[in-house]
């Protein structure tokens, strides 16, 4: 039984790694979810394998699930690939057709974390392990904290705006007005009627 060996890095931590071992029979699918539980991400965003050249151009996608009906047939962008596969139907040794195949992976467009993977080894694979799995874990994805709002005071905010807007207008800036209106004064309708 054959084994394929990835590293994986990511461009956001430095001393970011995972080793994964998977079958070259497993789909990109199973490739995803290890992914997803090795990485500790969030679960349930979109996500996209892309197969690369040796200098990183992506040639392929591989998506998580089929949203080319939501694009308009006639746009095309630089940033979607053609031919677009699912994971689930796609195995790793129908995509895989260089030693040191690379990859990349993009978990959660919003976010756009982006690793980048490379096949370091195709190795004979040990009975007694279980496949996929994850051989090494260094360093994690930094997780921003939900910072809860803070508490306000509603009376010593109202207390705020009040001193603020009361001083915005000083009244002797204020032109004098004695409260009547002329609509006529200046203006003369019988040009339009």
């Amino acid at each position: 039984m054959l084994i394929y060996r990835f590293k994986v890095i990511n461009d956001e931590v430095d001393d970011f790694y995972r080793e994964i071992e998977i079958k070259p029979g497993n789909t990109f699918q199973d490739f995803h979810d290890l992914m997803v539980e090795c990485i500790k991400l969030t679960p349930g965003e979109m996500a996209s394998f892309y197969i690369c050249d040796s200098r990183w151009n992506k040639l392929q996608e591989i998506a998580l699930c089929d949203f080319s009906e939501e694009q308009d047939a006639g746009e095309e962008s630089a940033n979607v690939v053609k031919n677009m596969k699912i994971m689930a139907d796609v195995t790793l040794k129908q995509s895989i057709n260089d030693p040191n195949q690379r990859m990349i992976y993009v978990y959660d467009f919003l976010k756009m974390h982006t690793f980048y993977i490379e096949l370091s080894k195709i190795m004979e694979g040990d009975q007694k392990h279980t496949y996929p799995r994850c051989t090494k874990s260094i360093s994690d994805i930094v997780r921003l904290k939900k910072i809860p709002p803070k508490a306000v005071d509603i009376e010593k905010e109202e207390e705020i705006i009040d001193e603020d807007t009361d001083n915005f207008f000083d009244d002797d800036d204020l032109p004098a007005d004695d409260g009547s209106i002329d609509l006529n004064d200046g203006f003369d309708d019988s040009k339009y009627l």
